[in-house]
């Protein structure tokens, strides 16, 4: 919007109890939507936004003092009925009570058939104050979240404590949740003394001296720092940085402390250490260069505090000794129970799941694990495994989810039965495709490496489609409590990714035969999946062109956009585009394809039909 000259800025904060790190983001994103969908047509600058976890804000520079007043002629029915013997109708009160003036301030203009009424309606005009004080409450209290606390008269993520709402320097008379607007707010929990607002620029200098950094994408440059500058002075490296993306939503002023465990530790798996840092106490990992070249941890770890004396050696020696104490309970635990589930093969683990339910009516883990040893067998030779390898690993992939490591650390799911199956002398391939086959977990999660990994991953995510739809157990609506969107995507992504060439219809048959209703039903629903994936590179008339094809090539398909798509970015191509656009808006209201070149009179549809077989046999040599 252009910049109104007589404009001053909008400045509002929501002061909370500490939000959850996920929600961080979203609350300062849903607050920023919502101011500015409240002042919407009042001309404004810039937006700014800060988030923490104990506070958003945002400011709107240049925001003009109210909406701008307009006056429009609405047209309205014609005289004829609006009036008899000089007398307005229902239908003219109805049209002046419609547009909110009195039926004597009509006014009578030409229409395009004739005469007709019409009335003069001026929009606009709310003062900026009057918006924010009467629209703050519903745009901070609309912000979705996933779960809310209630208290007093609200809903929100966390309890709201303060409310800051200035319009220039005048304080806007709102409330939220109970809680009047003013100009005070508070820094640092542990930093006493409240802090006047009169800015942006100095809310966010002074809350810095009360051990504030508002600025999220500051706190981010801090820590990742701070976290260089500690791990180098060790002489190692960080490790697990995925972790910064919450920890800077965990704390307004970031200070890191190095702790560490004691040395014997070190013999546990590594990636339970480094997931029991990251899950568990949000601290991280240092790993060093060994005699063999390859980074290995060490007995020191990371922390990012919150606390405004971590600078100071005692305080930084007690917040090292607490979060090191925790953390060798949990080490302490998980040797235990990896003690534990040692003395068991991982055969003798998945013989346990016999009381373990998969799905509710869908049976026991014990018969999945059944099924998709058996398809990861037949799926060996599609991606070129090892038939052996693959079906051991399948029987066994579900194994460790009966193990006391899984039950306190279900994140190790797979690699605690990788490990065991190494101790176990499981054959080559079996151990690695075990915990791959929970591959992809994610977006743009790595997949698979091998091929025993891949058939077992595949297996998994077929087994689960074809058994739960075969028992009418498909998503309904956008409720999708077994995640088979999810099951159906990783197949797709899967097959992408391995480049591999077969029928959509023969992949999922492998699973067992389905009656035609059901084969129907997965078919669309898997293709639903592609179609979404296709769309985040090209664009949805595209992909529909393609899916049109009736082709259940997963990779054919990607291949065929991935061609049109460039040959839609060639002028030739632009050019084909709008000569079909006019085709298509001539036969519009024609379904029927058929035609018999006998009845052509003109040589031009003679010549065009001659084309059109040339190129169509073209084509068919080409496919």
């Amino acid at each position: 919007m252009t910049t109104a000259p007589q404009g001053q800025a909008l400045f509002v904060e929501i002061r909370c109890e500490e939000l959850p790190a996920r929600y961080v983001q979203r609350a300062a994103n849903g607050l920023k939507k919502g101011i500015v969908a409240m002042i919407k047509g009042v001309e404004h600058g810039a937006v700014r936004v800060w988030a923490g976890p104990r506070r958003v804000a945002v400011e709107v520079a240049d925001v003009a003092v109210g909406r701008p007043q307009e006056e429009k002629l609405v047209t309205g029915p014609p005289v004829a009925a609006a009036f008899r013997d000089g007398k307005p109708t229902k239908t003219a009160i109805g049209f002046a009570r419609g547009r909110g003036v009195d039926v004597d301030a009509l006014e009578t203009v030409d229409g395009p058939r004739g005469p007709v009424v019409a009335a003069r309606v001026r929009t606009g005009g709310e003062q900026t104050v009057d918006l924010v004080a009467a629209g703050l409450e519903d745009a901070v209290l609309s912000i979705d979240f996933d779960k809310t606390m209630t208290w007093g008269p609200a809903k929100w993520a966390r309890p709201i404590h303060g409310v800051v709402a200035l319009y220039g320097d005048a304080v806007v008379p709102a409330t939220v949740a109970g809680v009047a607007a003013g100009r005070t707010t508070l820094g640092h929990r542990l930093t006493p003394g409240p802090l006047t607002v009169q800015a942006a620029d100095q809310w966010v200098g002074d809350l810095r001296k009360l051990h504030v950094v508002a600025d999220r994408n500051e706190r981010r440059a801090s820590i990742e720092a701070q976290l260089a500058e500690a791990a180098g002075a060790l002489g190692a490296r960080t490790g697990a940085m995925e972790l910064v993306d919450e920890v800077v939503d965990l704390v307004e002023w970031p200070a890191v402390v190095v702790a560490s465990f004691a040395e014997e530790l070190l013999d546990l798996p590594p990636r339970l250490l480094v997931e029991s840092m990251g899950v568990h106490q949000r601290v991280f990992p240092l790993l060093r260069a060994s005699e063999d070249g390859e980074d290995a941890l060490i007995n020191k770890f990371l922390v990012v505090s919150n606390h405004p004396n971590a600078g100071d050696p005692e305080c930084a020696a007690t917040i090292a000794t607490g979060n090191a104490r925790v953390l060798a309970a949990r080490f302490h635990d998980a040797r235990f129970f990896y003690a534990e589930d040692r003395k068991k093969s991982l055969a003798d683990h998945g013989a346990q799941l016999t009381g373990m339910q998969w799905i509710r009516k869908a049976g026991t883990m014990a018969e999945k694990s059944v099924r998709v040893g058996e398809l990861a067998g037949r799926l060996a030779p599609v991606v070129g495994a090892d038939a052996a390898v693959a079906a051991r690993a399948g029987a066994l992939a579900k194994a460790d989810l009966s193990t006391q490591m899984v039950g306190e650390f279900p994140e190790l799911q797979g690699h605690v039965g990788r490990l065991l199956a190494v101790l176990d002398g499981e054959p080559d391939g079996v151990p690695m495709a075990i915990e791959e086959h929970y591959l992809p977990r994610f977006a743009d999660d790595g997949l698979p490496a091998t091929p025993a990994g891949l058939a077992t991953a595949l297996a998994d995510r077929i087994d689960t489609l074809t058994h739960t739809f075969r028992l009418g157990l498909k998503p309904k609506g956008s409720a999708d409590p077994l995640g088979l969107r999810r099951a159906a995507g990783g197949v797709v992504t899967l097959v992408l990714g391995a480049g591999l060439r077969i029928q959509l219809d023969d992949l999922l048959g492998l699973a067992g035969a389905l009656d035609d209703d059901t084969a129907a039903a997965l078919r669309t629903f898997v293709l639903a999946r592609a179609r979404a994936q296709l769309m985040e590179r090209f664009p949805t008339d595209l992909v529909d062109a393609v899916l049109a094809s009736g082709d259940l090539d997963l990779c054919a398909l990607a291949a065929r956009a991935e061609a049109l798509n460039g040959a839609l970015q060639t002028d030739a191509g632009a050019d084909l585009r709008t000569t079909f656009k006019r085709v298509l808006n001539i036969v519009k209201d024609h379904s029927d394809t058929t035609y018999d070149p006998a009845q052509f009179t003109a040589d031009v549809e003679r010549d065009l039909h001659g084309a059109a077989v040339k190129a169509a046999a073209q084509v068919a040599e080409h496919m």
